[in-house]
């Protein structure tokens, strides 16, 4: 009988109800709109708040959950961080709500503080520096480009106003200082780990998200046209909701390892790092007096010739990866069967096993054998044999899911890994697998469910061993594992 749990994994749709992330950004987002819409006043001041502790407290309760995301140290700041800024917007709104528009003032403070722990948080979430990795660089990159742009639209202006005091002035400059320092600290964040859909991608989008509601803001402030309970607004409400999001993700539990990337030069990141060396260029460009020709031309011909150059660095490194995935394949690959080999098997394996242990789903394994395989030989020959192995091959893989993994062991041995499979559920399949060989060829079975404490070479072992049982009792038929065929790892 299937476990609800399991047909959801297999399906990969897992229910509403397994996914309090999306309940949690869909209903941040709905927040968001209702405060835009709502007329500014009391109510709306009180969605906001409550909105930006009920994220909090959802990120606390994230780390109480069974599962919680990995560092969860990290979390815990970014969950003060919220907090802090909660208790600041409803200062501000009182002050506010009162006609008062002291700066700075206290909420200037709590928002303030939120950027230190958010800075700690992504650092902590970014892992440690390795002297082989350029994510940190690459994040400078981009951090120094947009330090030059906010300099020029954000910062200079308050260094000439007269009438800023120090403490107005410091405080003005500290918004978007602070901002720049989160940038490159957050790109580390992506740079050196994955960015699908996500945890990490919602986390990626919350804090872009922040940084551009205070950017918007800056700028809003400083000519006159922000006005509050807007969009502005409502964009740090989007970013807490995508906070919320990224911590109940269940990608989040995965160790920070796993995810790691390898240090390579994708052509998105190629893209990202010359969209922003192009932008200091672009800045000379647009900022040079009119009497400034040369400058203006040199400027315009910088970025013509970089863009050149990146168009030729994304095709050499196009090919670079298409000839890196061709001989990826090939060491994963059988050759004469196109199933993966001994090895490759070996490491798929050990992360099923270690997938398995994380997410508490069951994972089971088979050995098939084809029967008499050395007499077919001698009958048909070994042309004959082989095209039977990979005819066998194409016919077993129309009834196995993407997810699951077909190798050749050696000989006419194969092993396949089930993931998210019960003993019930596997045998369904082996028997699928076992009727679909060509030529009126019979095959034999052994098949195993993966016990928490086991290694890969014991579960194969107590797999190997139903297979031989399978074949002692007649071939032609599949045979389960008990835990009285297990035997030692070294053996």
């Amino acid at each position: 009988m299937n476990h609800p749990t399991t047909l959801h994994a297999l399906n990969g749709r897992p229910s509403f109800g397994h996914r309090p992330w999306l309940a949690w950004l869909g209903g941040g987002t709905a927040v968001a709109i209702a405060y835009v819409l709502m007329p500014y006043g009391r109510a709306a001041a009180a969605l906001y708040v409550l909105a930006t502790f009920g994220a909090a407290a959802l990120i606390a309760m994230a780390l109480l959950r069974r599962t919680p995301p990995q560092c969860r140290s990290a979390w815990a700041l970014i969950a003060v961080a919220l907090g802090l800024a909660g208790t600041g917007h409803l200062i501000w709104y009182v002050l506010d709500l009162r006609g008062l528009d002291p700066f700075p003032a206290a909420p200037d403070f709590f928002y303030l503080a939120v950027y230190p722990l958010f800075m700690i948080a992504l650092w902590r979430l970014g892992g440690p520096a390795r002297k082989d990795d350029g994510a940190l660089g690459d994040a400078l990159i981009v951090g120094i480009s947009a330090a030059v742009l906010a300099w020029a639209l954000l910062i200079q202006p308050y260094l000439y106003d007269p009438e800023l005091s120090s403490m107005q002035l410091l405080v003005s400059a500290g918004y978007p200082v602070f901002d720049l320092m989160l940038l490159p600290l957050v790109l580390r964040l992506v740079f050196r780990h994955s960015t699908r859909i996500d945890g990490q991608l919602f986390l990626l989008l919350g804090v872009l998200a922040y940084l551009a509601a205070d950017l918007f803001y800056a700028h809003g402030n400083s000519t006159g046209w922000y006005q509050a309970g807007g969009v502005t607004d409502a964009g740090w409400l989007v970013a807490y909701s995508l906070f919320a999001a990224a911590a109940w993700h269940p990608s989040t539990s995965i160790d920070r390892d796993e995810r790691s990337r390898s240090p390579e030069l994708s052509r998105r990141r190629l893209y990202t790092l010359g969209s922003a060396a192009v932008l200091v260029p672009a800045i000379i460009l647009f900022t040079a007096g009119v009497d400034h020709d040369t400058v203006r031309i040199a400027a315009g011909a910088s970025i013509l010739i970089f863009l050149l150059v990146l168009h030729r660095m994304g095709g050499l490194i196009r090919e670079t990866q298409r000839q890196a995935r061709a001989l990826q394949a090939l060491s994963r690959t059988d050759p004469l069967t196109g199933a993966a080999n001994r090895r490759h098997l070996e490491a798929i394996l050990a992360d099923e096993l270690a997938r398995m242990r994380r997410l508490e789903t069951p994972l089971s394994i088979a050995f098939l054998d084809l029967d008499h395989f050395k007499q077919y030989n001698d009958t048909y020959g070994h042309s004959q044999g082989d095209r039977l192995l990979r005819d066998v091959v194409a016919a077993w893989r129309q009834e196995l899911r993407p997810s699951d993994t077909l190798a050749r062991y050696g000989g006419e041995e194969f092993v396949v890994v089930l993931p998210h499979t019960d003993l019930d559920q596997a045998v369904t399949v082996v028997e699928r697998l076992r009727h679909r060989i060509p030529d009126n060829q019979t095959g034999s079975a052994g098949l195993a469910c993966a016990e928490a404490t086991e290694t890969p070479d014991q579960l194969l072992a107590r797999a190997d061993q139903a297979l031989y049982r399978a074949k002692n009792q007649g071939r032609d038929r599949a045979c389960i594992a008990t835990m009285d065929d297990r035997v030692p790892a070294e053996a």
